[in-house]
């Protein structure tokens, strides 16, 4: 879902409808694994990425900083959860700090996204 929030951003959702199969087929049906391993020149050079250098490595990036989260809280939905309680501004400004390509819109579009706030 972030890498969807990345590549929308200053884009129409109709350029991303027309080509989200495309852009999943390219990064890796957005596979945390593979995306944490991957690098940005050969994603770049492959037919169904989004040619934009800043996106691809922020989505690059933030494969493996979701991958550290997970290292440090087991899950990713178990660091969320440590973040219950948090100021909503505070939280956001935690996820713009550790993802890139991340402001306050993103974070808090994302969080309602996945279902955070109930």
């Amino acid at each position: 879902m972030l890498c969807l929030c990345i590549l929308q951003a200053g884009l129409g959702w109709g350029t991303i409808r027309t080509n989200w199969r495309r852009y999943r087929q390219g990064f890796h049906r957005f596979s945390i694994n593979q995306l944490s391993k991957a690098r940005a020149d050969k994603l770049l050079s492959e037919p169904n990425v989004l040619k934009n250098r800043r996106k691809v490595e922020a989505i690059l990036h933030n494969a493996q900083e979701f991958q550290r989260i997970k290292h440090e809280h087991g899950s990713f939905a178990a660091f969320l959860e440590s973040l219950a309680g948090m100021p909503d501004e505070e939280t956001f400004k935690l996820l713009a700090k550790r993802f890139r390509h991340v402001g306050y819109y993103t974070a808090e579009y994302y969080l309602h996204s996945v279902g955070y706030w109930e």
